[in-house]
């Protein structure tokens, strides 16, 4: 994957109070090939939780386990968030006794690394912290949210995070003032890939405040770990409420499901700068600006403005004179309700650039130095963790280029670029991925795509790791064309559409274009195995890496549809969302997305891809229909996915799909050089001896009512006496790469043939 994703996964049961060691123990370790685990022993007592954390000063990949006396696995970490290809696994033993911290090299890999053994949860609070409040408190149906109140100064830097220690609690965190009022709100903690949450503030009045622990469901039930600190080294967000200007309207309301959006109009004269800040003060309400241009056209957009709230900010210059409006709504799928403040004033117009920056959000640990090409800025530093060359950033640049110009040679419209003309990049220590692109401004009008205009249309910036250290076996070089292609790509689809309900299409076209612009620089056939694995998963389906490996669907329609089809889905994706965004897009040019779905499958299995040689694995074989006479089989198979079945059978039979969903079934023949797909429909007859090889494809042909929503049919197929029907081909695949998919064991097959 490009971007990394948390999996830190923990033993635990309830917990007393305990009070947070600001120290570690650090202990010294290496893997190697005549130790390729390195053990540390772990005396713990009843309750105890301990925060354990690999560090190394070479970027080694470490995966790191928590065994039990048996040597049974009780947690495990590779990756975690904000820690690159470090691991950490916080952990609280199910009874005392001694534990073993086992650290291996991922993928057998070997190097040095020191492990850190915090004791309680390590929210990174400095040596100067004072920790107010730690405790593990509970979440019920009686008692949804715990409050803890407590007493700071003006000027202290608020630290407040919780750490669920219930797997799958989705927290929250509501601070409130000495006179009730919230004053900060958190969802998800800014580091990302977790669900914990953050509150970091500088308090402004002295007194006693509330602290409010609960979950984004408002039904989540179990532990977490509730950390409330004052720490003077912490970072703090930008303060919204130090901006100086001249207020000009104050409004209070509530966002409900009767009234999800509320609408203020401001007449503003060309050149004057509105503020509009919006914030929760009770509820779940997260918040949404949105500011309408004269002509009624949305001009600006603002969800979360980037000081780790769910509040939001738009600073806006107008650009003519007129009675604009700004609406006040609540975040799009949401119920969360609740009353809000809102605040319009008159700024300069400095502000606008200062929150940009904010939203940009990538600083980098040195010096920051640029180059230029023709489109791009490319920023890097030659100081600490993000520290590359100039030699590297120029190489950065020269593939972002170069593959700009490709991208647009497609049919691409150009991205939106920033007040200056330009693209931003940048060359940072990613922490275990790639790379990856953000959208930070939605501008709504992309005026490189003609006459449209796009509705949410995203200004975006591309971050790309400094080194590539442990990422891959290619080089450097290699690495650099691959992900510049790659996120470029996603910056070209913010231009068309930064919030697309069919999302499995980002992905996909992004590891698409890879192969079309970078030739063997690509990476993209690495993620195919992960999709030829689970061919009857649902299309479009959410599971990891799917949407990476499903490239080759675009690359089916494009031989049939030429590479124009894929830019056409995402011209689509500017007015429409969903399926409808490829669909519509087929049926203009005689096809439909069950039939481009059915080709894919078939070509899969065929491999009949240019790139197909240098594939890891063939398609998955769910089993083997064989035997004389009448038998039958069975399965399930999701929306738009397939099994595959060898046929061994003695001669002509009949096959017949029976079951609760919308089955259909194709014979796959080699022969003469090709791979030749012939429909039987629900029923029809197969001579396997008249070819080389034969399988058959079963598929469910329904359309799933949404991306990503997967339900799953069973099905039946019996085989009886063979008739006269003999179908021709549909589609005929070379076989110039067709491998002969091999068999699971028989334990693992999904479907069972027998006789009857």
């Amino acid at each position: 994957m490009r971007f990394g994703v948390l999996s830190v996964v923990f033993a635990c049961a309830a917990a007393p109070v305990f009070a947070q060691d600001t120290g570690g123990d650090v202990r010294p370790g290496e893997v190697s090939a005549e130790q390729p685990r390195a053990d540390f022993e772990l005396d713990l007592s009843e309750g105890q939780m301990v925060t354990l954390t690999t560090r190394s000063d070479t970027n080694f990949d470490t995966v790191l386990q928590v065994l039990d006396a048996n040597g049974r696995v009780l947690a495990e970490n590779d990756d975690y968030a904000g820690g690159g290809l470090q691991s950490q696994v916080i952990f609280q033993p199910p009874a005392p006794g001694f534990y073993t911290a086992a650290v291996t090299g991922y993928g057998g890999g070997f190097g040095s690394f020191e492990l850190d053994v915090h004791e309680g949860v390590d929210f990174g609070l400095s040596g100067e912290a004072d920790i107010l409040f730690q405790e593990v408190v509970s979440l019920a149906n009686g008692s949804p949210t715990q409050s803890v109140r407590v007493n700071f100064s003006a000027g202290d830097i608020a630290v407040i995070n919780t750490f669920a220690i219930t797997p799958g609690i989705d927290t929250t965190l509501e601070l409130r003032g000495p006179n009730g009022a919230v004053i900060a709100q958190n969802d998800d903690s800014q580091e990302g890939g977790t669900l914990d949450s953050q509150i970091i503030l500088e308090i402004s009045e002295s007194g006693q405040y509330a602290v409010i622990a609960g979950s984004y469901s408002g039904s989540d039930t179990g532990d977490l770990m509730l950390s409330v600190a004052t720490d003077p080294n912490a970072d703090v967000p930008y303060d919204f409420s130090a901006i100086g200007g001249e207020e000009i309207a104050r409004y209070t309301g509530t966002i409900d499901d009767t009234q999800p959006s509320r609408e203020y109009p401001v007449t503003l004269t060309a050149g004057q700068t509105l503020l509009a800040l919006a914030d929760a003060t009770s509820g779940e309400l997260d918040t949404v600006l949105r500011i309408l241009g004269p002509d009624g056209q949305p001009v600006a957009l603002n969800d979360d403005r980037g000081d780790g709230s769910l509040n939001s900010a738009i600073a806006l210059t107008a650009s003519e004179t007129g009675e604009y409006t700004v609406s006040m709504e609540r975040y799009r799928g949401s119920n969360g309700s609740g009353e809000f403040s809102l605040v319009l004033s008159l700024v300069d117009a400095v502000i606008v650039d200062e929150l940009r920056t904010l939203r940009e959000n990538i600083n980098l640990s040195g010096e920051v130095r640029t180059i230029r090409t023709e489109d791009f800025i490319v920023h890097y530093t030659l100081e600490g963790v993000d520290a590359s060359s100039e030699a590297y950033a120029l190489e950065v640049g020269a593939s972002l280029q170069e593959n700009l110009d490709a991208q647009v040679a497609i049919g691409f419209a150009e991205p939106i670029r920033d007040s200056d003309g330009y693209y931003r990049a940048f060359v940072s220590n990613v922490g275990g991925a790639l790379g990856f692109a953000r959208p930070v401004e939605t501008v709504f009008d992309n005026p490189f795509t003609g006459d449209v205009r796009e509705e949410m249309a995203s200004r975006a910036v591309f971050v790309i790791d400094n080194d590539f250290v442990g990422l891959g076996d290619a080089g450097a070089s290699s690495l650099i064309r691959a992900t510049a292609t790659h996120e470029l790509n996603h910056i070209v689809q913010y231009g068309y559409d930064a919030i697309e309900e069919l999302d499995w299409l980002y992905e996909s076209t992004a590891s698409w274009i890879e192969t079309v612009t970078v030739g063997e620089d690509q990476d993209a056939t690495d993620y195919v195995a992960a999709d030829f694995s689970r061919p009857g998963r649902c299309w479009s389906t959410p599971d990891e890496g799917l949407d990476y490996g499903q490239w080759t669907l675009l690359q089916s329609i494009a031989d049939v549809h030429g590479n124009r089809m894929v830019v056409r889905f995402w011209e689509n994706a500017v007015h429409m969302d969903g399926l409808e965004t490829m669909d519509a897009a087929l049926r203009d040019a005689g096809s439909d997305l069950t039939e481009a779905v059915t080709r894919w499958r078939a070509q899969n299995y065929a491999l009949d891809y240019d790139l197909a040689p240098v594939f890891t694995s063939t398609v998955e074989m769910s089993g083997t229909l064989s035997g004389t006479g009448s038998g039958r089989a069975k399965g399930r198979i999701e929306e738009l996915g397939v099994n595959y079945l060898a046929l061994d059978l003695d001669g002509p039979a009949t096959l017949s799909v029976t079951g609760t969903g919308e089955m259909a079934m194709f014979l796959l023949g080699q022969r003469g050089g090709e791979i030749q797909v012939i429909p039987l429909g629900q029923s029809g007859t197969v001579e396997p001896g008249q070819w080389e090889t034969a399988s058959l494809m079963v598929i469910n042909t329904a359309l799933p009512p949404s991306p990503g929503v997967c339900t799953g049919e069973n099905y039946q197929i019996n085989i009886t006496e063979p008739g006269d029907d003999r179908p021709g081909a549909s589609y005929r695949f070379s076989d110039r790469h067709f491998i002969v998919p091999g068999e699971d064991d028989e334990e693992e097959q999904a479907v069972e043939a027998a006789p009857e």
